[in-house]
């Protein structure tokens, strides 16, 4: 696939939602809802009779029909306004395929909702075209709470974890949950730890490397302006990792490696920054400097014009991969066979055709048994273009894959 059609980083007015801004206030009123009112929802759904289900179905084909009926949408054939590169690398397999796939303009507008032609029929999917009988979740496994209280009992690493509850209320009770309540959180879990939103993705304020109390409530306030219900976990050590899986079996397993500062002894950070990025490949964009990456190092005991000592490593931000100064690598084919299986059974966990699932692995070609490592979220409609973007190794064809499901 061409580098010139490559992701880039988005320009935000905010550091802490990195390379894809939100609004903010619509973000956390949706997690309200979400959170408080769909998760009973997905559960009563597994529930509901057959008919009902497939009448359902129907809803999208009805919808999209009866809006270019009246001239306020249409279907698009061109790949160039592919809304993300995960729908363009499903779009451009399709088209090897001769499946005849089209996309949604509604009022001039390119959405991420297309329909291609299968077996003479029109099917209707967001991004990947995922077969009907796999798109219902008996539990809402983007909630990061509800996968790891899942994944824990069925016996999938993952990290310890608290819930941090809305409005500061715990999830099963109403009384107070005030600073003792904190304290006590934070006292029990190994440190350094991390608060991120209970649901969202792409690492949106996610405050890593916490040490002290003072550190937790900042988290606290940083996470909680974009979701209502937070979750702190320990800080595993290791680079964050994502396996992809469809139809059960591992498609692709990415590596992303964060920028990362060894000091000299001589040069402060901010020298050393400036060093790297002008060493840096051409496929990685620079470091930037934002109030995410001062806190940040901050939080590692350091500011900008410190001297960084010799030997110590400082990794300048939570975020990994060439995006964001760092590095990638897809290495499906040295992952440890020990790790298979344990991606499989999570997989078959939470019964979905195609999923994604973000690890921390502090070396994947290595046992698994040998190391503390931990599955930390649930990408339901993954990204796979993460795959083949890497700086380094051969992906595996995941859009034909998915395809295939359909034969």
């Amino acid at each position: 696939m061409s580098v010139m059609f490559e992701p880039s980083v988005k320009k935000s007015s905010c550091s802490y939602c990195g390379d894809a801004p939100i609004n903010h206030t619509l973000s956390f009123l949706e997690s309200v809802v979400q959170i408080t009112l769909e998760n009973p929802a997905t559960i009563f759904i597994k529930y509901v009779p057959i008919g009902v289900k497939d009448f359902v179905d129907l809803i999208p084909e009805f919808l999209f029909r009866t809006l270019t009926f009246f001239k306020l949408a249409k279907f698009s054939a061109d790949t160039n306004r592919a809304n993300n590169f995960r729908s363009k690398i499903i779009w451009e397999e399709a088209k090897k395929r001769g499946i005849v796939m089209e996309q949604v303009i509604f009022l001039g507008r390119p959405l991420d909702h297309y329909r291609a032609m299968i077996n003479g029929k029109n099917i209707y999917f967001e991004s990947i075209p995922i077969r009907p009988e796999f798109l219902d979740m008996h539990k809402n496994w983007d909630d990061k709470v509800i996968l790891k209280r899942e994944f824990k009992g069925q016996g999938i690493p993952v990290p310890d974890y608290f819930e941090l509850p809305f409005f500061g209320f715990p999830a099963r009770g109403w009384f107070a949950f005030g600073r003792k309540n904190y304290e006590a959180i934070f006292s029990k879990l190994k440190k350094p730890i991390i608060v991120k939103p209970r649901i969202g993705s792409r690492g949106r304020h996610t405050v890593t490397n916490i040490n002290n109390l003072q550190q937790f409530r900042e988290g606290i306030k940083i996470s909680r302006q974009i979701c209502s219900y937070l979750v702190a976990e320990e800080h595993l050590v290791g680079n964050v990792c994502r396996a992809t899986l469809v139809n059960g079996t591992l498609a692709g397993f990415y590596v992303g490696v964060a920028p990362t500062l060894l000091g000299d002894g001589k040069k402060t950070i901010k020298e050393l920054i400036t060093d790297m990025d002008n060493t840096r490949p051409s496929r990685v964009l620079p470091i930037r400097i934002s109030d995410e990456l001062h806190d940040h190092i901050l939080r590692a005991g350091f500011v900008m014009t410190d001297i960084l000592p010799q030997g110590v490593y400082l990794p300048l931000t939570y975020r990994a991969g060439r995006l964001f100064g760092g590095k990638t690598i897809e290495m499906w084919r040295d992952l440890h066979p020990s790790f298979i299986p344990i991606f499989e059974k999570a997989a078959e966990i939470v019964g979905l055709s195609v999923v994604g699932f973000d690890a921390i692995i502090p070396n994947p070609t290595k046992p698994a048994e040998t190391q503390r490592f931990g599955i930390i979220e649930c990408n339901t409609l993954p990204f796979i273009d993460l795959h083949y973007y890497a700086l380094e190794g051969k992906p595996k064809n995941i859009a034909g894959m998915i395809w295939d499901m359909w034969n």
